[in-house]
């Protein structure tokens, strides 16, 4: 068991009100090495500080710095490597000088006779400093110990002042044992707390590399794709783009693919036009841990044809995903880019055989990937496989249950099984929509699974944050499933890891898919996009999402344009049919001849045929 997040940020916060780094760096650097009172000892200071800063405050291990959550004159809450030999050292010497028995220029120490009624004293005439909360330091001291399943906040305290030998006259002096976190909040829970997100919450290192959660804002393109420029807002959580064929869609997930993470996942995109004539530019903007929009841009070289950056792209903290149109994938995972044992890839590509059967020294394939999981002692991973299924399974054939693997002729493997009301089928010869689920579902499940190995081989935190890119989410699934598959996908990232946030950007044909997401969809951190082409220039434009319920009602609203929810035969004798009726003196054969034509487009109790009766019987019509 482990201190919860939420208990070490009201400890980062309540440190953050009045506690003196002098208390929570100094103090307890010389409590922890056993500082003797009124006898010096041979002992450098900052080298004691120095050595308690790295334990307790190094919480970002590419960094330089050392995150301090207490009050200063600072307003940030990292500090330098040497803060032990500069900033802290002049506030041991001067502004708590008389706390210590220390020679001029002599590696000797002590703490003074009356050190506790001096830290006292000096901690109220400094101003806006006074008592430290107990619970508070206790807390931030044992944020990265493991507690056992009993422990609570008495617990976490009596370790604290057993470690530092805090005695009660010190806890008298100069701390606050009163203030404790609101009831709500859980003392320990079951995993390991992320430090470095905490910290990074917080404030990034002043050296933190331009890093982002992977939250695609924007991408510009201008003399690039289907139009001369074309500007796209994306969702901080989820990105719909609809529009007709050939106008760009499955081209800007390419393009959005390629912002995020540097790499094409096929043909890199290329312009049309005479170089003399076009200045092909790609710009787009991610947005990093604190909030700041960071902003990359290609231009397009003519001599080498190949994009090359005008400014350093920002790099993206999250493992991306690519389903494209053809079947084939993309995985983009930079942490498992760094183990360059074998041959390890930044971006890896699947075609769909490579997915099913495997590619060497990449993946083992579904086949034999689920079957290995299945039959291992870790379970870990098929339970996670296991719920994702059921998670993504469509509503009229139950959930995907996986059941026993077997053998079929002619192939020396055990396959896979999904359990169907009629019996279990392997997986080889499930339909096409249940093939593509799976896939997807497995190269969610493989990709997290080895990006937790290549962070625990590296000594890296796991990613956070997830983008999930898919071309045409519908195909090969029924309107039944259509109507399920993108909202289990926005919430898929929970059932891997309580931490991890999922960016989904999809672009879809379906009403149904966009019907899906009515009670999910929100302004605040979602996206609608929309191509259409007028007077044959092709138009980009974000959509304002509207609920129209009625499946129908979609396919008649601007982002389908029809103009009628029916056949184009119907269509077209409807408007025949309303023409006919704006006429002055309408034939009766004329009339007749588009009632036979109705009759035959046209179900029995279409509502067209109460408005069409009553104007044919008024104008002498045989119905």
């Amino acid at each position: 068991m482990f201190l919860t997040s939420e208990l070490v940020r009201w400890a980062i916060e309540t440190l953050r009100v009045n506690c003196h780094p002098f208390v929570g760096v100094t103090f307890l650097a010389a409590k922890s090495f056993g500082m003797p009172v009124g006898t010096l000892a041979d002992v450098r200071l900052d080298a004691i500080t120095k050595n308690h800063l790295e334990r307790y405050h190094r919480l970002d291990s590419k960094s330089e710095f050392f995150f301090q959550p207490f009050k200063s004159q600072r307003s940030n809450f990292w500090v330098a490597g040497n803060y032990s030999s500069s900033g802290l050292q002049a506030i041991n010497t001067q502004t708590f000088g008389e706390v210590w028995l220390h020679p001029r220029k002599a590696p000797r120490w002590a703490f003074a006779e009356d050190y506790v009624e001096v830290i006292g004293e000096r901690l109220q005439e400094l101003g806006g400093y006074g008592r430290v909360s107990l619970v508070a330091l206790a807390v931030w001291i044992g944020k990265g110990n493991e507690w056992g399943a009993d422990a609570d906040i008495s617990t976490v305290i009596a370790e604290f002042r057993k470690t530092f030998r805090i005695s009660d006259e010190e806890v008298a002096g100069f701390f606050d044992p009163s203030t404790k976190p609101e009831p709500g909040i859980e003392v320990t829970g079951g995993q390991a707390t992320d430090l470095r997100r905490i910290a990074h919450d917080f404030a990034l290192p002043p050296d933190a590399p331009e890093e982002t959660q992977g939250a695609l804002r924007s991408v510009r393109l201008v003399d690039v794709g289907p139009a001369r420029d074309l500007c796209m807002e994306f969702g901080d959580r989820l990105t719909l783009v609809a529009g007709d064929n050939g106008l760009g869609k499955s081209f800007l997930l390419d393009v959005g693919w390629w912002a995020l993470t540097g790499t094409w996942a096929g043909h890199a995109a290329y312009p049309v036009g005479r170089p003399t004539h076009v200045r092909p530019r790609i710009e787009f903007r991610i947005q990093n841990l604190s909030g700041k929009e960071l902003v990359g841009s290609s231009d397009f070289d003519w001599r080498t044809h190949t994009w090359h950056h005008t400014t350093r792209p920002p790099s993206v903290a999250a493992l991306a995903i690519y389903a494209r149109v053809d079947g084939s994938f993309a995985v983009m995972d930079e942490t498992r880019g760094q183990v360059k044992v074998g041959d390890a890839q930044v971006l890896t590509r699947f075609t769909t055989s490579e997915v099913w059967e495997g590619k060497a020294a990449e993946i083992e394939g579904l086949v034999r990937d689920w079957v290995s999981w299945q039959l291992s002692a870790d379970t870990g991973p098929f339970s996670m496989l296991s719920r994702v299924l059921e998670h993504l399974s469509p509503e009229d054939m139950g959930p995907l249950v996986p059941s026993d693997p077997i053998r079929i002729p002619g192939d020396p493997r055990r396959i896979p099984t999904i359990r169907h009301v009629y019996g279990d089928v392997p997986v080889l010869f499930a339909s096409a929509g249940v093939q593509r689920v799976l896939q997807l579902a497995y190269l969610i499940i493989w990709s997290w699974q080895e990006h937790l190995l290549a962070a625990e081989q590296t000594g890296s935190l796991p990613f956070r944050k997830m983008v999930i890119v898919v071309d045409e989410i519908e195909a090969h699934l029924h309107p039944k499933w259509q109507r399920l598959i993108l909202p289990a996908l926005m919430s898929v990232g929970k059932l891997l890891s309580d931490q991890l946030e999922v960016q989904v950007i999809a672009a879809t044909h379906s009403p149904m898919v966009l019907a899906s997401v009515e009670s999910e969809f929100a302004e605040e951190s979602d996206s609608m996009l929309h191509f259409s082409l007028t007077d044959g220039v092709v138009r980009l434009e974000k959509l304002d999402f509207y609920k129209y319920g009625d499946v129908s009602s979609w396919l008649t609203s601007s982002v389908f344009g029809l103009a009628h929810a029916r056949s184009r035969a119907a269509e077209d004798v409807i408007q025949q049919a309303k023409n006919l009726q704006l006429e002055d003196a309408p034939s009766t054969a004329t009339i007749e001849e588009v009632t036979q034509r109705l009759k035959q487009t046209l179900a029995p109790d279409d509502t067209f045929w109460s408005r069409w009766i009553y104007f044919a019987r008024r104008h002498g019509g045989d119905i």
